[in-house]
């Protein structure tokens, strides 16, 4: 793992989302020559071509960053991860060791919401949700924007928006797939006019996105699992377009990590849905993605390791050091790289 981290200085780090979607740099990467251009994200319609094929990840991050606090006033933040198949939830609870199982923590903004505290479950505990309202309700209520924990700072009113995709609308996510914050949807109808075409699939971004890789022998990192849904449609649309010489342009790691996941050895795609554990470092085999849009990610991150796989080692170490040299600013709320 040492062999692909660098040093990202704090000022480098994307602290608040541009005050436009789509105006920020793209660093253009090819990895056939090693080039690199310096362009706008806007300007990403130049390289599609007629024919080709763009996959965005229609999830939508939900409000699941919740505050409640014991009996003793004392002040816990609980994340709601994914919904278990009784009902309860994983969550991940700042302070948790304070907290023994039976427990019931009561919400700081509405006392009529309460989680009862059932057990742990791998760095996370199992929550019972005591409320009468909807769940998506309640998150409504009380819930926050759950934005990196390396934002350091609290959710405003405009991260919800921001930290959402302009096309988002299946709710479920505690993470943004961050590749596409800045599509607008003018740039969406200029890439349709173009003639090619846009496919939408879902993957629920879980917070094990952010989890460092802690092992120095990148093969014995374990990769969170996320829920994906490929629809027949979709995976109908990608097969013609490879079929008919069209490339696929995945919009994002969720993407690629979807497509990747529910392609046979020969890259063709089937409809799926169900979770994937699929982990992408060098050496692995592509199927699918001919070109990739994604941010710049942190150096200890799994996703360093897939454009890593992609692009190879070297070039994108060669690429990260353009982007601190030319004034890139990095992580989900900075510039982008498209790698071609």
């Amino acid at each position: 793992m040492s062999e692909f981290k660098y040093n990202l200085p704090e000022d480098r780090i994307a602290k608040f989302p541009p005050k436009k979607r789509g105006t920020t740099k793209l660093l253009v990467l090819n990895r056939r020559d090693g080039s690199i251009q310096h362009k706008k994200y806007s300007d990403c319609i130049e390289f599609l071509n007629k024919g080709d094929v763009v996959v965005i990840n229609e999830t939508k991050v939900e409000k699941r960053r919740t505050f409640f606090q014991d009996e003793k006033g004392r002040s816990f933040e609980v994340l709601f991860l994914n919904k278990q198949n009784n009902g309860n939830w994983l969550t991940l609870i700042k302070k948790s060791k304070l907290l023994k199982d039976g427990v019931v923590l009561v919400n700081e903004k509405d006392k009529s919401i309460r989680v009862c505290i059932k057990e742990k479950k791998g760095n996370g505990r199992i929550v019972e949700l005591l409320s009468s309202f909807p769940e998506d309700e309640i998150f409504e209520r009380i819930g926050h924007t759950p934005i990196p924990p390396y934002l350091k700072r609290l959710d405003t009113k405009e991260d919800y928006e921001r930290y959402n995709t302009v096309y988002g609308k299946n709710l479920g996510s505690v993470a943004s797939p961050t590749a596409s914050l800045n599509l607008t949807k003018e740039i969406l109808n200029k890439i349709e006019r173009k003639g090619v075409k846009i496919v939408k699939v879902e993957l629920k971004v879980g917070w094990g996105t952010f989890a460092p890789i802690k092992e120095e022998n990148i093969e014995n990192h374990v990769i969170h699992e996320e829920e994906i849904i490929l629809s027949k449609e979709a995976a109908s649309e990608i097969n013609k377009v490879k079929e008919g010489g069209g490339e696929v342009w995945a919009f994002g790691t969720t993407v690629t990590r979807l497509l990747e996941s529910c392609a046979d050895k020969s890259g063709k795609l089937s409809e799926f849905k169900g979770t994937t554990n699929l982990y992408i470092f060098p050496g692995y085999q592509w199927k699918v993605v001919d070109h990739l849009i994604t941010n710049f990610h942190t150096p200890d991150s799994s996703l360093i390791l897939l454009v890593s796989s992609f692009a190879g080692k070297e070039l994108i170490k060669y690429a990260y050091q353009e982007a601190l040299k030319n004034g890139y600013m990095f992580l989900s709320y900075g510039d982008s790289m498209l790698i071609i």
